[in-house]
């Protein structure tokens, strides 16, 4: 485990970050801001979102995926609590709903402007109603689940969320497909082993190259020592691409599965 490492922040691939971050904004109501000189948003949990345009042309995932396309990588699942209003205001925002749904009544897949997938379902509205997560959360002294949570494509379920629960110590306790954050929010991982929506994860090409799959977001985690965070990361099977471009302040690591993720030196 990787002593006090915290989540930075989620990066998310737009082709145009102004747009993307403001769709958002006013879909959640987040603040906008800048951040590492990009385009940003806090959410209510405190985590920075920021939007950064490639410098390859971006493309888009498929929804649903198809074989030989751009897959989506990561989704956000947002929990609103008023769905039906929650769903048009998207919709007037620019989002479409995807034209296959897997979630039923209460919940509902829908496209950003940019093609990125995300979801939307209804809060817990009343104490009758709470679920075993709910009262997880509450015996935990966690609070209520927030309104933002990630899900994380991969091969192998089991194999990439014990990747990130021994590389940062988030709590197991929750779900056996789910890790809790240290900002609270919950990191679920979808894999091809049990997902009837996914044939095949295709992992993402690092340094991006045309035509290949891309990364579509990522985390950057802060860590208080770099270069040991480094060390126990590649001791967890990670590993370090050949191209770096963050000199003393970052490096860029290639999870268990191939996602990208970044560790960088706390200032």
């Amino acid at each position: 485990m990787i002593p006090n490492l915290t989540i930075g922040d989620l990066m998310i691939d737009c082709a145009n970050a102004e747009r993307t971050r403001d769709f958002y904004a006013d879909v959640m109501d987040y603040e906008k801001t800048i951040a590492f000189g990009c385009l940003a948003l806090k959410a209510n949990n405190g985590m920075t979102i920021l939007f950064a345009e490639t410098e390859i042309p971006y493309v888009p995932p498929v929804w649903p995926e198809e074989p030989g396309k751009q897959q989506k990588q990561m989704h956000l699942d947002f929990s609103v609590d008023d769905f039906p209003s929650a769903v048009e205001k998207a919709i007037r925002l620019g989002a479409t709903k995807a034209t296959t749904q897997y979630g039923g009544e209460g919940s509902i897949t829908m496209l950003d402007p940019e093609g990125h997938p995300f979801c939307m379902g209804q809060k817990t509205q009343t104490k009758s109603e709470k679920s075993e997560f709910d009262l997880y959360f509450e015996e935990k002294g966690y609070g209520v689940i927030q309104d933002i949570s990630i899900n994380i494509d991969c091969q192998k379920q089991k194999i990439l969320r014990e990747f990130y629960a021994q590389l940062t110590g988030w709590d197991q306790g929750f779900h056996w497909s789910a890790l809790i954050a240290d900002n609270r929010m919950i990191v679920c991982f979808q894999g091809c082993d049990n997902d009837a929506t996914m044939d095949e994860y295709i992992p993402p090409v690092w340094p991006e190259e045309p035509g290949k799959q891309q990364k579509q977001m990522h985390f950057n985690f802060q860590v208080d020592d770099l270069q040991s965070a480094v060390e126990e990361a590649i001791s967890l099977g990670a590993t370090k691409p050949a191209d770096q471009y963050g000199g003393e302040h970052f490096v860029t690591m290639l999870d268990v599965d191939g996602h990208p993720f970044c560790l960088c030196a706390r200032k």
